[in-house]
């Protein structure tokens, strides 16, 4: 059995669903929208059943989605780490530690951001039935927000609650998705602190999550390979850091112990774009038994898709059609009246844009041009000379005189590194610089060790200064790519 997780907007989910039949349970990150933005071809693969999580805070905003084989169809699916989101018939149960943890308020949060689903499955253990619970999250993402932290750290304490709670009734479990963390300094291609990298409240959650800090779960790519560099799994785009493997590993897929016995492989798909992080795969020997009953959080139960409820754009075209065949009956004429006209009817004609106007305008000019000349070459031929400079010499003044109005902007600096032209760039982190603009060296990111890859180069497109920040910091900044358009 192959397991994949992958990260990425509407338009990547569409690219990986192409290769869907080559894989078993596909676990997808960050999708980005709603129910309403589903469509039939996404929500319905042949062969696969799929169960989504909505974001319900706003639209275009987090989402995750597991497509399973109908080979390991789930018994059971359920949306959000809490319960609140879930019909009791379609929750796999087990709340204990994490509703005795969290107020009522509290669990609402951390479902209402669609990261979340989980899936029930059941496979042949020698001679008894196993179950798995997959959890398919989309971690939090705090940065300097110290409010995002909060509500990270709260959702990995969920995570570890149920994951301990399901543990404790003897499922194995599989917890996989963007964990939004770098575990060690081998996952990460140049931290700015190296003595306080491991002191970062969500690396101590996930030491105390793996088998090494006294957890339950094992990281099943470095379980293969703990000693492997540069296996990134995600890279900034805006600065074009994939060219120079400048990333971090921040996604992985985590088996409870008693399953890494039947870990095969677990590989970063590096060489697969489409979004700034890839895939990771990994092979586990389980001989799966499937569900002859689709779950209710299935999309194929979805009224839109299941035949039950007329779409959009199907009422649409009904209606226009009902409205067309009206508009045909009043159209015909009705012999036995005399033909009457009223004066409320206007004669409609379609008006002209903006470059047919200026067409027929250059038309008019030319055939007045033709003239004068015509007259001119009957009368006396100096008199078409003259005619012909004077118009040569008001379009060369005409063009002078734009050409002195409108200068353009000017030529970007260059570099320091590379002595080459820079890039201009938009600060979107929140704060006094936001939506301000600044110069950057053109190439792609990389260690700083790298003399081919970007230099330090800052300089700020406008002289005003908005907070008394010196170039130094905002390089370090701009390298980390924390401020960056």
């Amino acid at each position: 059995m192959e397991f994949v997780r992958v990260i990425g907007a509407y338009f990547y989910l569409l690219h990986v669903i192409k290769y869907l039949h080559i894989l078993q349970i596909v676990c997808l990150q960050e999708t980005k929208i709603t129910r309403d933005m589903l469509d039939e071809a996404t929500a319905l693969v042949e062969g696969y059943s799929s169960y989504y999580s909505f974001s319900r805070k706003k639209s275009g905003y987090s989402g995750v989605a597991t497509y399973c084989k109908n080979s390991c169809m789930p018994f059971q699916a359920e949306e959000g780490l809490a319960g609140t989101l879930s019909s009791h018939e379609a929750k796999i149960d087990f709340y204990d530690s994490v509703h005795g943890s969290f107020t009522d308020e509290g669990l609402k949060a951390l479902d209402s951001e669609g990261r979340c689903v989980m899936t029930l499955h059941r496979f042949k253990e020698e001679e008894t039935v196993a179950s798995l619970i997959v959890i398919n999250v989309y971690c939090p993402h705090a940065g300097d927000n110290d409010e995002r932290l909060a509500y990270k750290l709260e959702f990995y304490r969920a995570l570890s609650l149920r994951c301990d709670d399901l543990l404790s009734q003897g499922y194995h479990v599989i917890v996989l998705g963007d964990i939004n963390v770098s575990h060690r300094l081998i996952d990460h291609c140049e931290p700015d602190d190296v003595t306080s990298f491991s002191k970062s409240p969500s690396r101590i959650w996930l030491d105390g999550f793996l088998v090494e800090g006294g957890g339950k779960f094992i990281d099943s790519f470095r379980y293969l390979y703990p000693t492997k560099e540069k296996a990134f799994t995600c890279w900034n785009t805006k600065l074009n850091a994939r060219v120079n493997n400048y990333g971090t590993r921040i996604d992985y897929i985590m088996l409870s112990s008693k399953l890494s016995q039947s870990l095969r492989e677990c590989i970063i798909m590096s060489e697969v774009y489409g979004s700034d992080h890839c895939p990771v795969k990994a092979s586990i020997a389980l001989n799966f038994i499937s569900s002859t009953r689709l779950p209710a959080l299935c999309t194929k139960n979805f009224k839109e898709f299941s035949g039950k409820q007329l779409k959009m754009s199907e009422f649409i075209c009904k209606r226009s059609l009902a409205v067309g065949s009206a508009d045909e009956l009043q159209s015909k004429p009705d012999v036995s009246e005399p033909k009457k006209t009223r004066l409320s009817q206007k004669t409609t004609k379609q008006q002209s844009s903006l470059l047919n106007f200026f067409a027929s305008t250059s038309v008019t000019s030319h055939e007045n041009v033709s003239s004068l000349q015509f007259v001119s070459s009957t009368t006396e031929s100096t008199n078409s000379f003259d005619c012909n400079k004077s118009l040569s010499t008001a379009t060369s003044s005409s063009v002078g005189l734009w050409k002195n109005l409108l200068k353009g902007p000017a030529p970007p600096p260059v570099c320091s590194g590379h002595k080459e032209a820079c890039v201009l760039r938009t600060v979107k982190k929140k704060g006094p610089n936001m939506n301000r603009q600044f110069w950057a060296c053109p190439r792609a990111a990389g260690h700083s060790s790298d003399l081919n890859a970007q230099c330090n180069f800052f300089l700020w497109s406008s002289a005003k200064r908005i907070e008394p920040t010196n170039n130094a910091q905002a390089e370090d900044k701009f390298r980390n790519g924390a401020a960056l358009d």
